[in-house]
C-alpha cells in the first residue's frame, strides 16, 4: 500500500468505494422527475368514492401451493382442461359435444364436436396436417386435409397445449377435421357506467433504472395529474380516479445479457426507492393498481405475485396505492378489468404465422388470448408454475384487457371488451435498434368508462 502511494497508482479503498457509491446513487436520484402541486386545483375525482374490488381468488398472490412435483403438473393441466371444456360445452352447436374416448366409437362418417387438449401438430407426407387431440381417456388423430385451403389455414391457428374443439366426421382411424372452435368470449356490447365515477388512465414498462427511462417525459406526465397545463388538460386529468399499472416498473438486474452496460444504478433497491419517489407523486385522490412484470423482482414464471414488502414497502402504506400480482382481476367502477403484463406476447407471435406483426400490433395478440380464454396455453416456451389451478385461464368476461410488454400502444374493441396496451416510457433500446422494434413511448390512454371512450394523451 505504501510502496502503491509512493509511486502514484491508482488504489481502491474503502472511502473512494464509498464516495462512487454515493455519486451514483446522487445521479440517480437527480434524474428524477418531480411533480409540482398545482395551488388551489381542486379536481372532481377528489371528490369520488373508489370503486375497486379485488378477485383475490384469481390472482396467486396469496394462494401459491407450488411444490413443483409430478402431482402439481397433473393437477394443473386437468384444471385448465376442465375449465376450458366447460366453456366450450357452452358453445352452441347442433352436433353431439364428446369426449376422445366417444368419438373413437362414431360410426363412419357420422359426424360430432369433439373436445380435447392439442397434443402435437404435425404436417404429414402427403401435406396434410394431423393433429392429436387427447383428454383423460385417450387420443384420436385429427386430420386436416390440404384439399381445403381453408382447414390448412385453421390448422395453421392451432397451437399445443391449448383446449379447443373439432367439428367433424369418423373416417377409418381418423378424425376428420371440418370446423374449429375455440373458447371465445361471447359477442356483446361494451359496457358502460352511470356518470360519476371518474376515468381510469393506464401505463406500464416504466423501467425506472434504466439509462433510456424518459424522465423528463414522465415529469411532464406527472404534471398534469396534478394540473399542470391548458384547461382542457386540466379538466381531463381532473376526473381521472384510477391509474392502472401492468408491470415493468423498474429495469431490473440481469434480467438480459449485457444490461448493466445500460442501467443507471444496478442495485435493484435504488431502482425501486427512485419508483417510490416517482409514484408518491401521484395526487392522492387518484388509486393505483400496480401489477409487476419480468423485469420486476418477483419470480420470472408466470403467474407472478405482487411485490414484495422488501421492495415497495413504502408503496404499501399508502392508502392510494393497491399492489397486484400478475394476472390480476380488478373491478374498477363497475367494469371488469383484466390486468397482464403480457409476457407471453413473444411467444405467440413466435409460433403462430398470421401474428408476426404483433409487435407492431399489440392488439391482435391480445385478440387471441381472448378469443382462446387464456394467456400462454403453450407448455415449455416461458416458463410457468404448476399451480393446483391455472391462473393464466381467462374465465370471466373482461371489459377491459389492459397489458403491456411490447412497448408498443394497440386498441382495439374485440366483442366488447376494450383492449389497451398502454406502451412504454423507455426509449427505443440497443436491442430494438438491432431487430427493428420501434416502441411508441410516453402515449398515456385514457378510458372513460360512462361512454366506453379512449382518448391518449402524448408527453413525448
Amino acid at each position: 500500500m505504501t510502496k502503491a502511494l509512493e509511486e502514484n497508482a491508482f488504489v481502491v479503498t474503502e472511502e473512494l468505494v464509498k464516495q462512487l457509491i454515493d455519486e451514483r446513487s446522487m445521479e440517480l436520484k437527480s434524474s428524477q422527475p418531480v411533480a409540482v402541486k398545482v395551488e388551489g386545483y381542486e379536481p372532481p375525482a377528489k371528490t369520488l368514492d373508489a370503486r375497486l374490488k379485488f378477485h383475490e381468488d384469481r390472482d396467486v398472490s396469496d394462494n401459491s401451493r407450488c411444490t413443483g412435483s409430478l402431482q402439481d403438473f397433473i393437477s394443473f393441466f386437468r384444471n385448465r382442461f376442465d375449465r376450458q371444456k366447460r366453456l366450450l360445452r357452452n358453445l352452441h352447436t347442433n352436433l353431439s359435444v364428446l369426449g376422445v374416448r366417444e368419438a373413437k366409437r362414431l360410426a363412419e362418417r357420422e359426424r360430432a364436436r369433439i373436445i380435447g387438449m392439442v397434443a402435437e401438430k404435425r404436417e404429414t407426407k402427403n401435406g396434410h396436417v394431423l393433429v392429436d387431440l387427447e383428454d383423460e381417456s385417450g387420443v384420436v388423430p385429427c386430420l386436416f386435409s390440404k384439399k381445403n385451403e381453408g382447414m390448412l389455414a385453421l390448422a395453421a391457428r392451432v397451437m399445443l397445449d391449448e383446449v379447443v374443439a373439432f367439428d367433424g366426421l369418423r373416417w377409418k382411424d381418423l378424425f376428420i377435421v371440418e370446423g374449429v372452435e375455440w373458447p371465445e368470449i361471447p359477442l356483446r356490447e361494451p359496457k358502460k357506467v352511470d356518470a360519476g365515477n371518474g376515468t381510469m388512465g393506464f401505463i406500464s414498462d416504466l423501467h425506472v433504472g434504466s439509462k433510456y427511462f424518459l424522465g423528463e417525459e414522465f415529469a411532464r406526465f406527472l404534471k398534469f395529474l396534478n394540473g399542470e397545463g391548458d384547461s382542457a388538460q386540466a379538466e381531463a386529468a381532473g376526473n381521472i380516479k384510477y391509474l392502472l399499472v401492468a408491470g415493468d416498473l423498474v429495469d431490473g438486474i440481469g434480467v438480459y445479457p449485457n444490461q448493466e452496460e445500460q442501467l443507471i444504478t444496478k442495485d435493484i433497491y435504488e431502482q425501486y426507492e427512485a419508483l417510490t419517489d416517482l409514484l408518491t407523486q401521484v395526487p392522492e385522490w387518484i388509486e393505483l393498481v400496480v401489477a409487476p412484470g419480468n423485469h420486476d423482482a418477483v419470480r420470472t414464471a408466470e403467474p407472478q405475485p405482487r411485490l414484495p414488502t422488501e421492495f415497495v414497502g413504502e408503496l404499501e402504506k399508502r392508502r392510494n396505492i393497491h399492489l397486484v400480482g400478475n394476472p390480476a382481476y380488478v373491478e374498477v367502477a363497475g367494469l371488469n378489468v383484466l390486468m397482464y403484463h403480457g409476457t407471453s406476447a413473444d411467444t405467440w407471435i413466435s409460433s403462430l404465422q398470421f401474428l408476426r406483426n404483433g409487435y407492431h400490433n399489440p392488439e391482435i395478440v391480445a385478440e387471441e388470448m381472448l378469443r382462446r380464454r387464456h394467456l400462454l396455453p403453450l407448455y415449455g416456451e416461458k416458463p410457468i408454475v404448476p399451480e393446483k389451478k391455472d391462473y393464466m385461464v381467462i374465465d370471466g368476461v373482461p371489459d377491459i384487457f389492459h397489458f403491456g410488454h411490447v412497448h408498443k400502444n394497440g386498441y382495439k374493441n374485440y366483442r366488447g371488451t376494450t383492449i389497451i396496451n398502454s406502451g412504454t416510457w423507455q426509449s427505443t433500446t440497443d436491442f430494438q435498434i438491432r431487430i427493428g422494434h420501434e416502441p411508441s413511448p410516453c402515449e398515456f390512454p385514457l378510458y372513460d368508462p360512462e361512454t366506453a371512450t379512449l382518448k391518449v394523451f402524448n408527453f413525448k
